[in-house]
This record gives structure tokens, sequence and C-alpha cells, in this order.
């Protein structure tokens, strides 16, 4: 497992969230944000690898579809699957870390 409980957090403009997903003009979206991954692991979850990408549901046809990245993090006798929409930030962190990523 990954221990990124001393990763920097990162300090930027974030939309609302509760319990780490956006709100929308919709509702909520089931995708949690960077932020919020960067939060879970400051409170000691851990990345187990692979992480795993996929296109978005709703574009799969789409050529140009954003990804989604799925990260199972643990924590004790707990799991989190946390799914965030493809970002430079989430870029970076997977160069950073060196995680493997693995497409669904």
């Amino acid at each position: 497992m990954l221990d990124c409980s001393d990763c920097p957090t990162v300090k930027s403009r974030v939309e609302t969230e509760i319990m780490g997903q956006h709100k929308t003009r919709q509702g909520y979206s089931c995708y949690s944000s960077y932020s919020h991954l960067m939060a879970l692991l400051a409170q000691g979850w851990q990345i187990e690898p692979p992480v795993y990408v996929r296109p978005q549901w709703r574009r799969l046809s789409h050529p140009e579809a954003r990804k989604t990245y799925h990260f199972i993090l643990w924590r004790e006798y707990k799991v989190n699957l946390v799914s965030i929409l493809e970002c430079p930030e989430i870029q970076h962190f997977l160069s950073e870390k060196g995680l493997t990523v693995d497409r669904l």
C-alpha cells in the first residue's frame, strides 16, 4: 500500500462539497474531488494499487471522453472506493507517486 499520510495538501478552488461529492445544478455527483482524496490520505487512508481508469459512464462512445479514476483506499479494516474525474492534479499525483494504473 502507498502511504500518503505525509502528502502535502493542495490549496485550490473547489466546488462546495458534501461528503466529498460535488454539488451540481441537478443534485449531487457520484464523483469525489482531488482535494477530498488528499483529505482522506491525510486522515490515514492508504491507496491500494493499482488505480483503475475507465471512460466516464455517460460518454463511453465519445472519442474524447474524460476518464474516471477509481482509488481503493484502506484504513484499519475499512475500505473506501473514491472515484475522481480526470484533471491535471490527478495526472500529476499519479506520476509523482508512481502508481500503477490499470484500464477497465
